[in-house]
């Protein structure tokens, strides 16, 4: 005996009806929400008379309705005194809303008669409580429109609950089953377009990981196939699919505007005329009471278009639960923005965050900070003030990845966790390889101004006084780009420095070497335009000094930041620059002392180009000082890594 044959048996002769009960009651379904959402608007219209008219033309034309209904009676709607108003065609528009509330009471009466009984009472006890007069008062059109489950009854509530046994009954008393759909009155025509649907839901309905939902009924009516999808368990996320012909309207509604926005971007290749994303508002529905409703049309080009487009449809569909859960727990990481975008990326990856957060979501990151990051963040920093926006963000898309994948191959919970704690490994250190190569930048225009003083002292000769001013500007210039670059750099330190105080030090030490480099630029260009050996010879020699011990620590640099540090040449060589850099810094102070001894042999020295050479010479002197500080707190960061 077939599946329909039992349905006929069980239920009797009028189950035959069913079917196209069903269909007319889901019809009945759209246009009875729509002529509340009418008297709602009709009200905020009079209320706010300066508002825009919302065009709901396209939601009427897809029920069935006429098109020009929401601006006649929303435009037409005024207040008449005594805090009432009048709604054009009010009593034929509540008349209507009675008589589609019945159309949806049929199937019932005829799948469940008891359970019809109670509805038939509630339309029964609205329609005695509806207004009868040609005025209305706002408070009865709240009435009809509220949702709330612990208060009054309403033409509202009325309708979500019949919907509900509706889709109870559909699913229940389906003729067949196509690939996991339950379908109802299915033509010959309907089964490759639901077919195509169910291929894009069923591809990625695993990455739900038990979440219940994506469960999917779809009816026969006339020239039309209607799907639907129930998403979840909230009353107001909600979307219905008509394919006519080639043209597919999508109507979805949801409580969260992120989500709805989210849903309309996943359609990248097709194009979709989409309605503007209108907010409803329903006591006991969801936060606030508002939800949001969209509806969208796509006209293919033909067959294979038509069913690419539903394939892709149903295939987005399980990256819509748990979707707000998902964006609030990755926000606390790296803001809202960045946490759209990844969860916008791991659907176009087909990864989905369901993984994530069945394998504990905010609790997984928190305990790898803690595991790995404890001793190196600063308490309760965020994790892109640690890693850096880029670095945060690309650790999450891992996790994402790491998650879903994990979970659907069936690796275990602890493995993953280690996977993700390696990860975060990697990117701390890849943070601290962007602290090390900005300083190693700024290290750069130390050994720029450096080669400048030196190359002015070329050949014995002192360059002119205009060329020396020249060049005090562009050491002010340098400085205070290396201004700029502290800041980047502190704030990158700032994120580590609770246990890496190295870090600061390395940053700071590079700063006052480029500070003392200006300032010598700046007494440079203050000698007397003359050569002169006790001045000349010696300068230029601390000056190449100079310039070898910021190149050498520039190498450093470079050797550190390739992280992680896991070969051991690098940080031979990084060691190694290092200590060239001290013994630079010795040199130097062997070169100022030469130089305060040649000018104090001058014979015919004048006193105050004495005391400027001394005092530039202590300049330049006092950069290497600074550099190999610079130098040695790095090292003390490379040792302190490798312990």
């Amino acid at each position: 005996m077939t599946a329909k044959s039992q349905i006929v048996e069980q239920l009797g002769e009028s189950v035959v009806l069913l079917p196209d009960l069903i269909v007319a009651a889901l019809a009945a379904n759209d246009r009875a929400k729509l002529r509340l959402t009418l008297l709602q608007e009709a009200a905020a219209q009079v209320a706010e008379p300066s508002r825009s008219v919302p065009d709901l033309s396209g939601d009427l034309r897809a029920a069935g309705l006429d098109s020009a209904m929401s601006r006649a009676i929303i435009a037409g709607a005024r207040a008449v005194g005594g805090g009432r108003i009048e709604v054009p065609d009010s009593d034929r528009l509540i008349e209507d809303l009675h008589a589609d509330i019945a159309a949806m009471i049929a199937p019932v009466s005829v799948a469940e008669p008891e359970a019809a009984e109670p509805f038939t009472r509630r339309l029964a006890a609205v329609t005695a409580a509806a207004p009868s007069d040609a005025t209305l008062a706002p408070s009865a059109i709240h009435d009809m429109t509220v949702a709330d489950p612990g208060g009054p009854d309403s033409e509202h509530r009325l309708v979500m609950d019949l919907h509900k046994a509706i889709n109870r009954i559909a699913e229940r008393t389906a003729v067949e089953t196509v690939d996991g759909a339950r379908g109802l009155g299915l033509s010959v025509k309907d089964r490759p377009r639901l077919k195509a649907f169910m291929a894009g839901l069923n591809c990625t309905a695993p990455l739900a990981f038990g979440h219940p939902g994506l469960a999917t009924t779809a009816v026969g009516a006339g020239p039309r196939l209607i799907i639907q999808n129930d998403i979840g368990t909230t009353d107001a996320h909600v979307i219905v699919i008509h394919v006519e012909g080639l043209i597919v309207d999508v109507t979805y509604t949801d409580v969260h505007r992120g989500r709805a926005k989210f849903f309309m971007d996943q359609f990248d290749g097709f194009k979709i005329a989409w309605t503007p994303l209108i907010e409803r508002s329903a006591s006991g529905l969801a936060e606030d009471s508002a939800f949001y409703l969209v509806t969208g049309r796509h006209e293919a080009k033909d067959k294979k278009e038509l069913d690419a487009f539903l394939e892709r449809l149903g295939s987005r569909l399980v990256f819509l639960i748990d979707w707000n859960k998902a964006r609030k727990v990755l926000q606390g990481f790296v803001g809202k923005p960045k946490a759209v975008a990844l969860l916008c990326e791991a659907a176009a990856r087909d990864l989905g965050h369901r993984a994530f957060l069945e394998l504990g979501g905010g609790g997984l990151v928190l305990d790898a900070v803690r595991r790995v990051a404890g001793a190196r963040a600063s308490y309760g920093a965020r994790l892109d003030e640690v890693l850096g926006e880029d670095h945060a963000y690309a650790f999450l898309a891992d996790v994402l990845r790491l998650t879903s994948e994990g979970l659907a191959e069936g690796r275990s919970p602890r493995l993953m966790r280690d996977e993700i704690q390696a990860g975060l490994v990697d990117r701390l250190q890849s943070a601290e390889g962007d602290l090390i190569r900005t300083t190693l930048r700024h290290l750069g225009l130390s050994r720029m101004l450096a080669a400048d003083i030196r190359d002015a002292l070329v050949g014995g000769r002192l360059a002119s006084a205009a060329e020396r001013a020249v060049l005090a500007g562009r050491a002010t210039r340098l400085e205070q780009k290396g201004d700029r670059m502290t800041l980047q750099a502190r704030e990158f330190a700032g994120r580590l420095t609770e246990a890496n105080p190295s870090l600061r030090r390395m940053i700071d030490q590079a700063e006052e070497a480029l500070d003392a480099l200006d300032e010598a630029a700046f007494l440079f260009s203050l000698l007397p335009d003359r050569d002169d050996d006790a001045q000349v010879g010696p300068l230029a020699a601390l000056a190449d000094i100079t310039v070898d011990s910021a190149g050498q620590l520039v190498r450093a640099c470079e050797a550190a930041s390739r992280a992680p540090l896991d070969h051991q040449q690098d940080m031979t060589e990084a060691l190694q620059a290092i200590e060239a850099v001290c013994v630079a810094e010795r040199a130097a102070d062997a070169a100022e002392r030469a130089m305060i001894a040649s000018l104090m042999r001058a014979p015919s020295a004048d006193g105050r180009v004495a005391v400027l050479g001394m005092e530039l010479a202590h300049a330049v002197e006092r950069a290497t000082d600074h550099l190999a500080h610079s130098a040695l707190a790095l090292r003390d960061h490379l040792l302190g890594e490798q312990a």
